[in-house]
């Protein structure tokens, strides 16, 4: 089929328009996120799109760069990817970043920088630069108010730290890019995020987290592929903990079939652990299952692979042949150094030792090893710490100069406000007269308040020292007659008994300040049992001496009512309450995972009175909830 110069013009304009609908993301080897992929029709060659592409670009050049000037750059930078020159396709990127930058479009300052990013990282092995390009790509999105694009370039940094062994840092980034992924229908790199969280934890020992995690990637994912991964990752974590039946029946259950069209080296990594670990339980089919993993990643020049083929192999053999031993453990060193990978000279040198304990060069190498790999690792540890440090130091100086900007037009504000209050006396003396109106009303609802609290505590000594006590003694003077007393007499004088208390309870007089907190905490804490569970953070961090009675009040009454509900309504079994102070407020977040609220359904007389006394002391109250996804309430009171 033939193209004309016109018609191919008019095809590249239109891709242009519609490429935010053109490409997508697509996952390659090891968890890591490919670059954008161009999704255009194979009529076309490549080189005459992007010989097309630059005459579009040349005529733009005259203008001032705009989005359709970006996007062209944008499509010949994908398109050179596609054809696989690399190094143009990192310069396209550099140009877009230019442009973008001249612009302050921060969508294409974004992909520009997440493609450099994928360059340094799959190209030219540059972790470090690959590390701070996928920040500047995170920063670039955050600002473009797309949190889901965030979390995948925090994704790919957490990968490369987790390789350069900086797990604790790799924690942090990683636990980051989940909080932006969750609830954005991103199974696929919500799945890739717990998976590498999860081989953080394996790394530092934490095995129990490990499983977790990695129990939660599976069950997110809807990748058959990446299932086989992860749940490889999860055998690996019980062979760490020298479970090697549970590893076996992880892997035991997994058996591929042809229609799951598993890479090679997902194959043979999983083949090769049931093997080991077939091994390792005492059966004699193993043999096999080792030797095709191997000439799998033979095959396909999977050199990790065949460094740990190579390594347990010589495992096997260890004790009934060592010199095949010995043949593969020189064998996995050659390819170790070749490759660059101390770690696995350093796990080959470890079974020199027990093989040849007296040789003192393999000690030394092994030691020279560990200490090399400890210092690089420091060093890599270092370098992304204070990459993030500078990261931070930069959004604190763009929020200074933001600050500043503000002050000045605060500034100028004052000034014309000065300039206007001299025309507008009338105006200021309308509002000081609304002022005292408001303060005298204030004053009246403080009275108010203290009169409701004051005839509270009345009541509440009336019916604890007057009725309970009359009420008791009618049931102890009912007990104790002669004839046996009605038995449901006695059971509703009970009732009544306890619900005077309850209610004496409820209404008596509240302590203030640090007592406060101590009896709130006492309150909701009895809350739990039963198969309930209430959790409490923050309470620690409130400066309770600065909520005056009425609010400890309105705030006692109001927590106590919603965990009531919860105990008649919800049937919930976990309760968190998580309280905070900021910006002289205090914060209550309270959430359950009850049945939640029914569409349409209308807060009853308890939760508008609770919402009332919120509202009393200049507070609010929000109450939301979802059908069988429990209730969350936030309310907040002035300190």
């Amino acid at each position: 089929m033939v193209f004309n110069r016109t018609g191919i013009l008019i095809w590249l304009l239109i891709l242009c328009l519609s490429c935010k609908q053109s490409y997508n993301e697509t996952k390659v080897q090891d968890s890591r996120i490919s670059v954008l992929q161009l999704e255009v029709p194979d009529e076309i060659s490549l080189p005459m799109k992007i010989h097309e592409l630059d005459s579009l670009i040349q005529n733009s050049k005259a203008s001032k760069p705009d989005s359709l000037n970006l996007e062209l750059h944008n499509t010949k930078g994908l398109l050179l990817y596609r054809l696989g020159a690399m190094d143009s396709f990192f310069y396209e990127n550099k140009v877009l970043w230019k442009k973008a930058s001249q612009e302050n479009h921060q969508y294409f300052l974004g992909k520009a920088a997440f493609n450099m990013a994928y360059y340094f990282n799959e190209v030219e092995y540059k972790f470090d630069s690959a590390f701070y390009y996928y920040n500047v790509s995170k920063n670039a999105f955050l600002r473009y108010r797309d949190t889901a694009q965030a979390g995948k370039k925090l994704l790919n940094a957490g990968i490369i730290q987790t390789r350069k062994n900086d797990f604790f840092g790799a924690k942090e980034t990683l636990t980051q890019a989940i909080s932006f992924l969750m609830d954005r229908d991103e199974a696929k790199y919500l799945s890739a995020a717990y998976n590498q969280l999860a081989t953080c934890y394996k790394e530092l020992n934490d095995f129990d987290n490990a499983i977790d995690f990695y129990k939660k990637a599976i069950h997110t994912s809807d990748s058959p592929k990446d299932i086989f991964s992860y749940q490889n990752n999860l055998a690996l974590v019980y062979s760490e903990l020298k479970d090697y039946l549970s590893a076996e029946e992880v892997l035991e259950g997994l058996k591929p079939k042809p229609s799951d069209d598993l890479p090679k080296k997902t194959l043979a990594r999983i083949l090769h652990n049931l093997s080991y670990f077939k091994w390792k339980n005492g059966k004699s089919d193993f043999k096999e299952g080792l030797l095709n993993a191997l000439e799998i990643r033979t095959e396909i020049g999977d050199k990790r692979g065949l460094i740990t083929s190579y390594l347990d192999i010589a495992e096997v053999n260890k004790a009934s042949n060592p010199i095949k031993s010995k043949m593969y453990l020189d064998t996995a060193i050659s390819m170790a150094r070749e490759i660059g990978m101390p770690k696995g000279e350093i796990d080959a040198l470890e079974q020199y030792m027990v093989l040849e304990p007296q040789n003192i060069k393999y000690k030394d190498r092994y030691i020279f090893l560990k200490d090399s790999l400890y210092q690089q690792e420091l060093q890599v540890k270092t370098q992304f710490a204070k990459m993030k440090y500078d990261d931070e130091q930069e959004k604190a100086r763009l929020l200074a100069l933001e600050t500043e900007a503000a002050q000045n037009e605060a500034q100028l504000a004052r000034e014309e406000t000065q300039r206007i209050l001299l025309l507008s006396l009338l105006a200021v003396l309308l509002m000081g007269g609304g002022s005292y109106y408001f303060i005298l009303r204030q004053q009246h609802k403080k009275r108010t308040l203290q009169e409701i609290y004051n005839t509270e505590k009345k009541i509440s000594k009336k019916i604890h020292d007057g009725l309970a006590n009359d009420v008791y003694g009618v049931m102890t003077a009912v007990q104790h007659q002669d004839k046996a007393p009605n038995e449901a007499i006695l059971d509703q004088l009970e009732d009544i008994y306890r619900r005077t208390r309850d209610i004496s309870h409820d209404t008596r007089e509240l302590a203030t300040g640090k007592a406060f907190a101590i009896e709130l905490k006492d309150m909701l804490q009895g809350f739990s049992g039963n198969g309930t569970k209430v959790l409490i953070k923050g309470m620690e961090g409130v400066s309770w001496e600065k909520l005056n009675i009425h609010k400890c009040v309105a705030l006692h009454r109001t927590l106590k009512e919603l965990l009531v509900n919860m105990k008649k309504h919800s049937g919930a079994g976990l309760v968190a309450l998580n309280f905070k102070e900021e910006k002289r407020r205090l914060q209550v977040d309270y959430s359950d995972n009850g049945i939640g609220v029914k569409r349409g359904q209308k807060q009853g007389v308890g939760l508008q009175n609770t919402e009332n006394r919120i509202q009393s002391v200049g507070g609010q109250f929000i109450f939301g909830g979802v059908e069988g996804k429990g209730v969350k309430v936030t309310l907040s009171i002035p300190i």
